[in-house]
């Protein structure tokens, strides 16, 4: 007798596992390290770096900040044009992306594209860990192109705050000092 309750606990608990594993989701995302990002493949401004930090950073170092400091201003170049920042969202910090998010209103993109030429960092503090980074890009060369085909180039003074994060760099603060014509 005890062997048939036992052979009917063992049926009920089958039963149960097999439900349980046909409710699971499956998720078919491409892992954030294996996606294309065609948006910092198709971005090649001209950058230079000026160290001032008490800790300098390595050449290593100085070359990846290099090509995803041009990532993260191809992405906010997209987010200028098309004011929806969700594909960008591996190039800024939570917080930096959950204000964007915030701010975000479903509308029509804008007409104006902007370009980065030329960006002139100068690094001001360097953080032993080589996971946070201030600097001061003077001058930036941004150009804006509008729809009636003119084309105005901008020298900007804009101060960034980098964070390490996962396997790039990412944008946590973002200000223009100043902007000239």
């Amino acid at each position: 007798m005890t062997r048939w309750i036992f052979l009917g606990f063992l049926l009920i608990v089958g039963i149960l596992l097999v439900s349980l594993s046909r409710l699971q989701v499956k998720n078919d995302d491409v892992p954030y390290f294996l996606r294309y990002d065609s948006l910092a493949a198709n971005s090649n401004p001209i950058i230079e770096v000026k160290i001032e930090s008490v800790y300098p950073p390595n050449e290593q170092q100085i070359e990846k900040l290099k090509e995803d400091y041009a990532a993260i201003w191809a992405h906010l170049n997209q987010v200028y044009q098309y004011p929806n920042p969700k594909p960008s969202k591996e190039r800024f910090t939570e917080r930096f992306y959950m204000n964007l998010a915030d701010n975000f209103e479903n509308g029509i993109s804008g007409s104006i594209q902007r370009l980065d030429l030329t960006h002139n960092l100068i690094i001001k503090t360097w953080s032993r860990d080589g996971l946070s980074c201030n600097l001061i890009d003077d001058p930036a060369e941004l150009e804006y192109r509008f729809p009636d085909g003119t084309i105005q180039t901008h020298a900007s003074k804009i101060a960034v705050s980098l964070l390490f994060q996962g396997d790039n760099w990412r944008l946590d603060a973002i200000r223009f000092i100043e902007e000239k014509n």
